[in-house]
């Protein structure tokens, strides 16, 4: 019965250990190497202008996060801004929520890349710089000349896994 009992115990906390040493695809640290806005607006593929993630590599910015497996993690900036902060994050799926903002992530099939895409809906705003009613430009411009029409958008980043 001692037997029994050992032997169901040991299986247990072997099957535990391995759960816990089990981490997911986006546990790990991430290197941000690609960021932008598509060209083609609204739309989240394609060409992607990446001019001003360029300028800033060029005075040395680097981005890079380090997702752990209990839920947090730790981001670091070099470069304009340079800093470190500490996040919480969770993986929902096909969901990667940071700082309690969700966005859906693409991971490539070998697991060493993903890619995150943030689009924005199309605004009108006022003189003030406050979002008004109007849901196209016609209808944004035509209410006042101050007014400015601004379209859907989709932002781009990409990470690859440090090795």
């Amino acid at each position: 019965m001692k037997n029994t009992i050992l032997a169901l115990l040991f299986i247990f906390i072997s099957c535990q250990d391995k759960k816990d040493d089990e981490s997911g695809p986006l546990v790990g640290t991430w290197k941000l190497i690609e960021m932008g806005t598509y060209k083609v607006s609204g739309k989240c593929s394609g060409e992607v202008d990446d001019e001003e993630y360029r300028g800033l590599k060029s005075k040395g910015f680097t981005l890079t996060i380090e997702l752990k497996k209990d839920g947090t993690g730790i981001e670091t900036r070099t470069g304009p801004d340079a800093g470190t902060e500490s996040f919480s994050w969770s993986q929902l799926g096909e969901t990667l929520c940071i700082k309690n903002s969700c966005v859906p992530f693409e991971i490539a099939s070998n697991e060493q890349t993903f890619r995150i895409n943030i689009k924005e809906d199309a605004y009108c705003i006022d003189e003030n710089f406050n979002i008004t009613g109007e849901d196209n430009r016609r209808a944004c411009e035509s209410a006042s000349t101050s007014n400015e029409w601004v379209p859907e958008l989709c932002m781009t980043e990409r990470y690859r896994k440090d090795i």
